[in-house]
């Protein structure tokens, strides 16, 4: 889903709700989120500009995850995140966020930002 009015990666992490374990470009924007943990459904429909919203936090989620050009991940539901997962993001240069919240949650947390709603 594209949204009405895209936000920054910084603009999310000053929100609240989310961690910053990793950020590329704070002032990329999010223009849309997508929420999947099949890679492959990730390689063939997350768009560029998309925070993908996963509970992977294995380190292959990252081909997938540059392949599609997100601006972020989130890995959300509280997943523990491994340092492989980090340095290989830090290596691609690709936004890794982290969150309690579950992805259905976070899914409706992302909309409400871009609506103006938070």
């Amino acid at each position: 889903m594209k949204y009405d009015k895209p936000f920054s990666v910084n603009e999310l992490i000053d929100s609240g709700n989310v961690n910053a374990l990793y950020v590329e470009d704070g002032e990329r924007l999010i223009e849309g989120g997508f929420a999947t943990d099949l890679l492959s459904h990730g390689i063939g429909n997350a768009a560029s500009g998309d925070a993908w919203l996963t509970v992977l936090s294995n380190p292959n989620i990252i081909a997938p995850a540059s392949i599609a050009d997100v601006t972020c991940i989130i890995v959300c539901d509280r997943t523990p995140v491994t340092d492989s997962l980090k340095q290989k993001c830090e290596a691609m240069g690709i936004s890794l966020l982290s969150t309690d919240l579950p992805i259905t949650d976070m899914s409706v947390y992302l909309y409400k930002i871009q609506a103006g709603l938070l």
